[in-house]
């Protein structure tokens, strides 16, 4: 076949569109030019600002940014590897060069268009970088952190996170993955001599990962050493025949009717619960979330705050968990909020937490195991999901028949890579365990890679 001369000039003009187009992101600051391998990489390439964290970033990138005003502050945390940031102004001269920064934040002065050099040998930790006017960020900034709901080791982090908030940046208002009503109780609570409101929550998340004895000392934690705390539940009504009836019944028996706010709101969270759990809606559930935040933070009159929820609600790029329909809830506040938005995913893992011996098909081979993922909150029937990936093993099962069942690679704890062989093992709520084998072929599903489930006759 003869490529017709119009078609050969078509595709010109396309080619001479596409690289103008490049060039004028670049212009903007709107593009970032990357060469750079990217592990766990979560980040915000803003107009007037940049970030991101990651457990591997090697390379270079390079982004422009309009600084809102004459002052940039800067923020690294190096945990290992180097990094190193160059800075230019529109005219190409570098106003500031700085090699191997360890953990620390300083100042840069600049004036107009900055274009910010990033240059990585196997740095794991984050950087940010931007604006503002007195040596602190601009107010009303977002602070969001992934989880994997009651791990020990995470809810330490999450309360060091907030303690230094709380001292050293006054914040008071923590939002987190629960309902409107049970975050007013925890606020009753902080105020009361006792824990019975607490005690009853706990009773309420029988069945959830929140009925954990590290996740309740969490929240006494906060009363003990950060007892000005405001929470800000945004999820939909988890428990709605429970702490959410409680909740109203407290209410009027402390003269609120349905025209108080307070009443309005539970009445509105209930319903959303039930629709949520009638119809297993996860987009719903998405959206929600989404208005909730918005409806509490925007309250708040620019104050900043943290949040604390699961991984799969924290990713700028990623759809909903459940149906992968519409954009998760930080994708659309990022939306909302663009430079003020901060997110960090506390669950990646750089390695397994250990090494196990699984037999299949009376042959032993090493997992690696990667912890569990808390399901309550999506899947009412089930409990959590474990990981292990089997070592070596993609051979022995490359020519297995797949199901048909698939899981994308942002659902799993650690990087994926294609040629690799995974177990997940699902615990329901009534305690029964089901086990999928998957593997990645390098094959995708409405645009995201994932793995798919195979079958074997053991």
């Amino acid at each position: 076949m003869k490529y017709k001369p119009k078609s050969l000039k078509s595709a010109i003009i396309l080619v001479v569109i596409v690289v103008a187009f490049i060039l004028l992101l670049s212009y903007l600051g709107i593009g970032t030019l990357r060469n750079a391998t990217r592990i766990g990489y979560v980040g915000n390439d803003g107009w007037s600002s940049w970030s991101a964290s990651y457990t591997l970033l090697d390379g270079r990138l390079q982004h422009t940014i309009r600084p809102e005003t004459d002052t940039l502050h800067v923020d690294v945390e190096t945990e290992s590897g180097t990094i190193s940031i160059e800075m230019k102004d529109e005219d190409g001269n570098i106003i500031f060069s700085e090699s191997n920064i360890e953990t620390s934040s300083f100042e840069v002065n600049v004036s107009g268009k900055v274009v910010i050099i990033i240059k990585a040998s196997r740095h794991k930790g984050s950087f940010d970088i931007s604006s503002h006017s007195d040596g602190t960020l601009q107010s009303g900034q977002i602070f969001l952190y992934g989880e994997e709901h009651a791990s020990k080791e995470i809810l330490e982090k999450e309360f060091e996170l907030w303690n230094t908030y709380y001292s050293d940046n006054g914040m008071r208002n923590l939002f987190v993955e629960l309902p409107y009503y049970s975050a007013e109780f925890l606020n009753l609570w902080m105020q009361s001599d006792s824990d019975d409101i607490l005690d009853q929550l706990y009773q309420d998340w029988d069945g959830t990962a929140m009925h954990s004895q590290d996740t309740i000392d969490f929240y006494k934690q906060i009363k003990r050493e950060c007892p000005e705390t405001i929470f800000h539940g945004t999820d939909v009504g988890h428990q709605y025949n429970t702490t959410g009836e409680r909740y109203l019944a407290y209410l009027r028996e402390n003269g609120q009717d349905d025209s108080s706010e307070h009443y309005q709101l539970a009445q509105e969270n209930i319903q959303q619960g039930q629709y949520y759990y009638q119809h297993s809606d996860g987009a719903y559930r998405e959206n929600k979330m989404v208005e909730n935040f918005i409806r509490e933070f925007d309250s708040l009159n620019g104050e900043d705050v943290m949040g604390i929820y699961g991984t799969a609600h924290i990713r700028i790029d990623a759809m909903d968990y459940a149906t992968n329909t519409v954009p998760c809830m930080a994708n659309q506040l990022n939306e909302q909020y663009g430079n003020a938005l901060h997110t960090k995913d506390l669950t990646l893992v750089d390695g397994a937490y250990r090494v196990d011996t699984l037999q299949i098909k009376g042959k032993e081979y090493t997992a690696s195991y990667f912890g569990k993922m808390d399901l309550s909150a999506i899947f009412p029937d089930y409990q959590y999901r474990e990981f292990w990936r089997l070592e070596n093993a993609y051979n022995d099962f490359k020519d297995c028949p797949t199901t048909g069942n698939v899981l994308p690679y942002n659902n799993y704890p650690m990087e994926i890579e294609k040629g690799q062989v995974f177990v997940i093992e699902y615990t329901k709520t009534d305690g029964s365990v089901i086990r999928e084998y998957h593997r990645a072929d390098g094959n995708t599903w409405q645009g995201s890679l994932v793995t798919e489930e195979f079958s074997i006759e053991e």
